[in-house]
């Protein structure tokens, strides 16, 4: 079964996509005779979105935000079962792009003195519990949140299954980061700490825990008191936890031909790995906070989370630091990290060059039919953007 948390989501806009063509050059030192740049053309985003939803397809936000572009737009529909529209306040489980708040937090925790960053893990939690993870006791929090400690994903084709037949056969009960956990124990590594990159959600879930361990509670209060309250996240609650701050759209998901609406499943799960429920715009606030906040974000913590010193490569022009992926398209530095969940699909990033960011939110993810036409929609507006 495929992973429910794929990192990134397919930047396909590169060299083959997008074509950038140098301009001519002339001897005449006349400028009176060069003609002057075609004047910028107007992309409709809205009429973008509008084109993109169907039935496969039922509800979209966009938004984006720069010096030359600004745009915030909403289509579709938000709950197939009773006709409701989608809005852009709306606001659905994020996934995997919530990694960069629990990034931040644990930053932000490094920095009053609590989290040792390259502390073994068997400082912080029970060796019963480590013995149940192939070199627990051997990996740091740094190469937690790296993904460089080799920790078996509970996310993995060869765990997910377990984990989502668990979830659907009880969508009540609030799920936490222990809950997950137990999917990855007695699972092997996939290598030595600090000998590889392998993305692993099971990494955020410890460092999850080991956050609620130092801080004497669960860490979703923490989160709101230093993360969501200091950079204006509104319409932004830790998932499960948190819930009665808002209600999230439904999302949509196909098993073996059967669509699922999977809101009163994801509405439970509260993890580190995947902690947010918002909405786009705070979403773009929350990336480009990370990359160029002052007033919260210091140097340090950026630095830790961003700074090249903390990132790893691992592709062409493609590195991780802390919960955020930096990479070079089309000559553009962009940091990015999007989320998949069965029903629901995030995309968001920053590009440093423009100024700009870009949150695309789908309700339906994680099968074929709303992947293809997702990734359509995705290339088409970043097409417009890199």
């Amino acid at each position: 079964m495929k992973s429910f948390a794929s990192p990134i989501i397919n930047f396909l806009v590169l060299v083959g996509l997008i074509t950038l063509s140098g301009c001519g050059s002339s001897d005449s030192n006349d400028s009176s005779t060069q003609p002057p740049p075609p004047p910028p053309i107007a992309i409709d985003y809205q009429l973008i979105i509008d084109d993109s939803v169907s039935d496969t397809l039922p509800g979209i936000v966009l938004a984006i935000e720069g010096p030359n572009k600004s745009f915030i737009g909403s289509a579709g529909l938000s709950s197939l079962e009773n006709n409701t529209a989608m809005l852009t306040s709306d606001v659905m489980p994020n996934g995997s792009a919530g990694k960069k708040a629990t990034a931040l937090l644990a930053a932000l925790l490094y920095q009053q003195g609590l989290l040792d960053f390259d502390l073994t893990i068997d400082q912080y939690l029970p060796a019963e519990l480590l013995a149940q993870i192939e070199f627990g006791s051997e990996m740091t929090i740094r190469q937690l949140l790296q993904h460089t400690a080799g920790v078996h994903d509970y996310l993995d084709d060869t765990t997910a299954g377990d984990w989502f037949d668990a979830i659907i056969a009880d969508p009540t009960s609030l799920k936490t980061d222990e809950y997950a956990l137990q999917f990855a124990l007695n699972q092997p590594a996939y290598f030595s700490p600090g000998t590889d990159f392998h993305y692993s959600n099971t990494g955020y879930l410890l460092v999850g825990m080991i956050m609620d361990q130092v801080l004497g509670e669960h860490h979703y209060r923490a989160m709101r008191e230093l993360v969501f309250e200091p950079l204006g996240l509104n319409d932004t609650y830790y998932n499960g936890l948190e819930k009665h701050r808002g209600e999230i759209i439904s999302g949509y998901f196909e098993d073996d031909g059967e669509r699922l609406n999977t809101k009163p499943v994801y509405e439970n799960i509260g993890v580190a790995d995947a902690p947010l429920v918002s909405s786009a715009i705070d979403l773009s606030k929350l990336i480009r906070a990370i990359v160029t906040d002052t007033s919260v974000i210091n140097d340090e913590v950026r630095a830790l989370l961003i700074g090249n010193e903390n990132l790893t490569q691992i592709g062409n022009q493609l590195f991780y630091g802390m919960g955020m992926f930096k990479e070079t398209i089309n000559g553009k530095t962009v940091y990015h990290h999007g989320g998949d969940e069965p029903g629901y699909l995030t995309s968001t990033l920053y590009i440093q060059d423009t100024d700009t960011t870009m949150t695309l939110m789908i309700n339906c993810n994680l099968y074929q039919a709303c992947e293809s036409k997702a990734g359509d929609l995705i290339d088409e507006i970043l097409i417009t953007l890199l």
